[in-house]
C-alpha cells in the first residue's frame, strides 16, 4: 500500500498539471489590437466601413442582384439553385451595396428547401442607429479603443459604439504573437508539479523496497 502522504503529494502534483492555466505548456498567445474608425454617416464611403460589423454583409454580385429584385417584391428561390454567398445572407441584418453607395435591410430565411428574401433600402444612419451600443455595454478593450488603440488577449467581434460626436466602428486592426503574461509563475508552478510527481514516484519505489527487505 502507498502511504497517505505519498498519495496526497502525487495527487497534488497531478491536480496542478491538469489545471487549465498550468497544464497548457508555456508559450506564445495572440494579442489583438483594437482601433476605432469614426463614421461620417453622410459620406457614401461609409458603406465600405460598416460591413466589418458582423450584422452587415458586404454585397457581392449574386447577392446584390437578388437584393435589388427583393427591394421591389419578395423573392423566393430553391436553395439548391443559389450560391453559398446568397445562403449566407440569412446571417445578416443588412447588406452593403458599395457600388450603389446604399444599404439594404434584409430578411433572408430558409424553409422547406426555399430561400425567401425581402429587402428595403435604408440610410447609413438607420443602420448605425440600429446597431450601435453604448460604451458601457462594450467589452473593455473595445471601449478603451475609443481613446486610442487598445490591446487584449481576447478577440471580440467588431462593434459600433456611440460617441459624443456620433458613432465609431471598433474592430481588431492587428494581431501578433506575444509571450503569455503569466509565463514566469506558470513555469514555476509547472516545475513544482513535476517535482511533486517525481518525489511521489520515488517514494512509491522506496516504500516498495522497504516492504520487500
Amino acid at each position: 500500500m502507498v502511504s497517505a502522504r505519498t498519495a496526497v503529494v502525487f495527487l497534488v502534483g497531478l491536480a496542478i498539471l491538469t489545471q487549465p492555466i498550468v497544464g497548457d505548456a508555456p508559450g506564445l498567445e495572440d494579442s489583438y489590437t483594437y482601433g476605432a474608425t469614426p463614421l461620417a454617416l453622410d459620406d457614401g464611403e461609409t458603406v465600405a466601413t460598416l460591413h466589418h460589423h458582423p450584422a452587415v454583409g458586404y454585397g457581392v454580385a449574386d447577392q446584390l442582384e437578388l437584393v435589388h429584385r427583393a427591394a421591389n417584391d419578395t423573392v423566393s428561390q430553391p436553395v439548391d439553385a443559389v450560391s453559398p454567398a446568397v445562403e449566407r445572407m440569412t446571417s445578416f441584418r443588412y447588406l452593403a451595396d458599395d457600388p450603389g453607395d446604399q444599404y439594404y435591410r434584409i430578411n433572408a430565411r430558409v424553409a422547406n428547401g426555399t430561400i425567401t428574401l425581402d429587402a428595403t433600402p435604408v440610410s447609413a444612419r438607420t443602420v448605425a442607429e440600429d446597431l450601435a451600443i453604448a460604451p458601457a455595454d462594450a467589452a473593455a478593450p473595445v471601449r478603451d479603443a475609443l481613446d486610442g488603440n487598445a490591446t487584449s488577449h481576447t478577440k471580440y467581434p467588431a462593434a459600433l459604439v456611440r460617441t459624443d460626436g456620433g458613432y465609431a466602428l471598433v474592430r481588431v486592426v492587428a494581431t501578433e504573437r506575444v509571450p503569455e503574461p503569466y509565463i514566469v509563475p506558470k513555469i514555476a508552478a509547472y516545475g513544482f508539479a513535476v517535482a511533486l510527481l517525481v518525489w511521489g514516484v520515488l517514494s512509491v519505489y522506496r516504500e516498495r523496497v522497504e516492504r520487500d527487505s
